[in-house]
């Protein structure tokens, strides 16, 4: 009891010191909002002005990249961190503050998000302006800002911006939205996600019972600076969802809802779609493993508790048809839980499934909490939360998972900034940020609170990435020589160390490119054949990659001659004779490139002969007997020092069946041979 009754009189005191910049706000409206669900709290006197010259980047605890984003200059508590990757820039949001980052830590921008000089001032937004988010949307590549605003007269704002490119240090398109009519004047906890044709603003509103708004707006409009179709969709009886930056185009846009009773085993997917018709919304209860209300961690050196609120989703990303969500939750000791949830194209086909989850426990006294969460391109994730004990300061900390680790586990909890002090005001967070560095699919960018001391809050920004090794150099197998237009069989093979699935890309040397083939298991012996159309000599190489673009060296070269083929063989010899007698027959090639040749025979009765190498354009006699009676088919190829192979010659030799055969057979040649006329007149009437 003595804890809410400070608290009264606290809130109290935030409402006196906010009047003068809220003008007119009501005290009893505003006493009760603030009260009942606790926006964060201003400071003017901590209001300091920035001061460049005390910003510098510094290393982490950990080999971890990082640098301090927005400081306390504020003058709001919590900060509410927020961070959004872009290809060349960061943008970080707080209460009270906006700021752009280069990748290496240099701060190009900070502005406040309130005031009439604030980011969004010329909009009218000067009044309590809290909860920022900020996203990357991938499908139109612009930063989007958010946040609500609460100003006289019970009105509710959203507020949103959205970048004209990718890079933040250009003009932004800005909007301020009153939805005070569709859900009250109390509006808290706002929230964003995008699709590939829609921005969702979100919010919780209390006035008559818990209530959702989702303002759904048309984005194409939105990004040259105007406001096309709206719909929205108020749900009463529940608020507090996660929506998700969507990365691809499942059948609907969903939300996540965890429930508020002492012990849950369902948590809630909702769908929507048709948004910019006639919204419908559909939902699927999800059987999870039991959670609970969050305790309010301890830390060490004070007995001060910052509050965790509830179990609601504070983060959710939508990628590769998963929906990855994290919340924290456990009343005897609170811990982050995430889950990997399938959605099969749920509303349009299968129902969802949870996939994975797990929870993040570094060890009985560890408390994990305030947590975000994003996928990779790869399948790869990563966490970022608090973390404290009776015997730790609050401090930053994070995990990533591999894609092809077991199920259900997260990779080493991972300290990446440390806490100088305990930390005695009550709140913490309210939560963090992870986001996806689009420049590679597959570097995470963070960002969370920790305290250098005083009671003072600073940020932290960092990133990190799934360690991955590179497949070892390939290796090539296969002829060395051939002819042209001939088709050569390839081996490549080689071993990633992570045993991760490889692709190829290979240069067969003459302009031919294989371009990143696969995916093939790691060890598998892959086959590729090629023809070359031009005698020459090339060279082939390859390189591997592995599933996460981390790529070998070259191999070494195989060094391939091509040669022109040799000509067909002209076969001569007899074309009729009799079962066990020897018969000779000449072949004949020309290699246009002057090699040697050797003759490949097939003389038809299932044996066949090689011979050795000849001059090119010289008649080599061969002797063959057949020993059953029938009509045979001799086929011959000649075949360069290089194997390139000509095409088949064949010749048609008869051993008659019987005599009158025979005879018949040896008028007809002799009458062909005496009148050759003859010959080409019979096959003209039976043709």
């Amino acid at each position: 009891m003595n804890r809410k009754i400070t608290g009264i009189f606290v809130c109290m005191l935030i409402i006196i010191a906010i009047m003068p910049i809220s003008k007119s706000l009501t005290l009893t409206t505003e006493l009760i909002d603030i009260i009942s669900h606790q926006p964060p709290i201003y400071d003017k006197e901590q209001n300091m002005v920035w001061d460049e010259s005390s910003y510098d980047i510094y290393p982490s605890e950990n080999s971890d990249f990082g640098f301090i984003g927005i400081e306390y200059c504020t003058g709001w508590t919590p900060p509410d961190p927020i961070v959004a990757a872009g290809p060349e820039h960061l943008v970080e949001m707080t209460n009270g503050g906006i700021a752009f980052f280069q990748k290496d830590g240099t701060m190009d921008f900070q502005d406040e998000i309130e005031d009439s000089f604030g980011f969004w001032g010329d909009q009218g937004a000067t009044y309590f302006v809290f909860d920022p988010e900020v996203i990357y949307d991938p499908h139109s590549n612009r930063f989007m800002a958010m946040a609500c605003e609460r100003a006289p007269g019970s009105k509710s704002y959203f507020l949103l911006a959205i970048s004209d490119d990718s890079d933040p240090n250009g003009n932004w398109h800005k909007f301020r939205i009153d939805v005070t009519t569709l859900a009250g004047g109390d509006i808290d906890s706002p929230n964003i996600g995008v699709d590939s044709e829609v921005v969702y603003l979100t919010a919780d509103f209390f006035t008559g019972g818990q209530k959702y708004l989702v303002y759904i707006l048309e984005k194409e409009p939105l990004l040259s600076g105007s406001i096309g179709i709206t719909r929205h969709m108020l749900i009463t009886g529940s608020q507090s969802y996660g929506i998700p930056v969507v990365y691809g185009n499942p059948p609907a846009m969903y939300m996540i809802e965890h429930f508020e009773s002492s012990s849950n085993t369902n948590i809630r997917l909702h769908a929507i779609t048709d948004p910019l018709g006639t919204p419908q919304r559909e939902t699927y209860d999800l059987t999870v493993t039991a959670y609970s209300p969050p305790e309010d961690p301890p830390q060490k050196g004070t007995s001060t508790r910052p509050e965790t609120f509830d179990s609601r989703f504070w983060s959710c990303v939508w990628r590769d048809g998963s929906l990855w969500a994290t919340h924290h939750q456990g009343s005897s000791r609170v811990m982050a839980r995430w889950y990997e949830i399938k959605t099969n194209d749920w509303p349009s086909f299968s129902n969802p499934e949870v996939h994975q989850s797990g929870d993040i426990d570094p060890g009985s006294d560890i408390r994990t909490f305030f947590t975000s969460i994003a996928p990779d391109g790869y399948g790869n994730a990563a966490m970022c939360f608090a973390r404290s004990s009776p015997n730790e300061y609050i401090s930053i900390a994070r995990c990533m998972r591999s894609a092809d680790d077991p199920l259900g586990t997260m990779g080493e909890v991972v300290i990446v900034k440390e806490s100088s002090a305990p930390y005695n005001y009550g709140r913490w967070g309210d939560y963090s940020g992870v986001s996806c560095d689009p420049s590679n699919n597959k570097t995470f960018w963070m960002c969370h609170e920790y305290t250098p001391g005083n009671n003072i809050w600073n940020t932290w920004i960092s990133k990190c990435e799934i360690q991955n090794n590179p497949p070892d150099t390939p290796d090539i197998d296969g002829p060395m020589v051939g002819g042209v237009d001939t088709d050569y069989e390839y081996t490549f093979i080689t071993t990633d160390p992570d045993a991760d699935n490889v692709y190829y890309y290979i240069d067969w040397g003459n302009g031919d490119i294989e371009d990143w083939i696969g995916p093939y298991n790691s060890s598998e012996e892959v086959k590729i054949a090629h023809k070359w159309s031009e005698a020459g000599s090339y060279s082939i190489k390859t390189k591997a990659k592995d599933i996460f673009d981390a790529e070998s060296e070259w191999s070494d070269p195989l060094n391939v001659t091509i040669s022109n083929l040799p000509d067909a063989p002209v076969i001569d010899g007899p074309q009729r004779g009799k079962a066990g007698k020897q018969y000779d027959f000449s072949f004949n090639s020309t290699d246009p490139d002057g090699d040697d040749i050797k003759y490949f025979i097939d003389w038809g009765d299932n044996t066949t002969e090689l011979t050795d190498y000849y001059p090119s354009c010289t008649n080599v006699t061969l002797n063959h007997t057949w020993s059953e009676k029938d009509d045979y088919t001799i086929r011959a190829k000649a075949i360069d020092i290089y194997n390139a192979e000509s095409e088949w010659s064949t010749f048609e030799i008869i051993m008659p069946k019987n005599k009158a055969y025979n005879f018949y057979h040896n008028l007809l040649n002799w009458l062909f041979e005496r009148f050759p006329i003859l010959e080409g007149l019979i096959s003209y009437l039976f043709n």
